[in-house]
């Protein structure tokens, strides 16, 4: 599988699988490119499982969006295309500005690591299977080999599964914030074994 075909299954795993973010609606162009930065940028990761030539499950993690920001305007023409869309419509173009602020300040003042679990995902017809387990496991293992001792995770207040999950894993909720204006989230942090 070409590089370009692995980033593509990644975004639309992640269009089909985390679907109640925003970052979905911004299509599969954008995931794509986004997912391809954090493979790049350094300080930030994309792990990913397959299994018959296909993408079944991903997990990305970074130490601060900026990078990933900055990679991405590497590709300014891929990035605007992506995001043509989206820039003509201004609840849409809000967003992205929320979602860029928090890049930055979302934990400011909550004594929080700036490494973070920025999403993850497993096809339907895996789950059940301990593949996003053995993901969120390399995941902490990569940030152990980095030196970190412990890394954030953001959740949506209306995410059910996903908060059960993380305790599941032994993440315990740390703070609350706000990515989106009037939609709270828990901030959830994992020690690194």
């Amino acid at each position: 599988m070409t590089p370009a075909e692995r980033y593509r299954q990644v975004a639309a795993l992640h269009a089909a699988n985390i679907n109640q973010g925003f970052l979905a609606t911004l299509g599969v162009p954008f995931l794509a490119l986004m997912y391809r930065a954090m493979d790049e940028a350094e300080g930030s990761v994309l792990l990913t499982e397959e299994q018959g030539g296909r993408v079944v499950g991903f997990v990305s993690g970074g130490e601060g969006m900026g990078a990933i920001y900055r990679r991405m305007l590497r590709y300014p023409l891929r990035l605007g295309l992506s995001l043509l869309p989206s820039l003509v419509r201004p609840k849409r173009l809000k967003r992205i500005l929320e979602i860029l602020r928090y890049g930055g300040s979302a934990t400011a003042g909550q004594d929080l690591p700036s490494a973070e679990l920025l999403s993850i995902a497993v096809d339907a017809s895996v789950r059940g299977t301990g593949v996003a387990e053995r993901l969120y496991r390399r995941l902490q293992a990569h940030f152990s080999e980095r030196g970190v001792g412990a890394f954030r995770i953001v959740v949506g207040d209306s995410l059910a599964p996903a908060h059960r999950y993380y305790r599941k894993m032994g993440a315990k909720p740390a703070g609350r914030i706000e990515v989106h204006a009037g939609e709270g989230s828990v901030v959830y942090l994992q020690e690194v074994s």
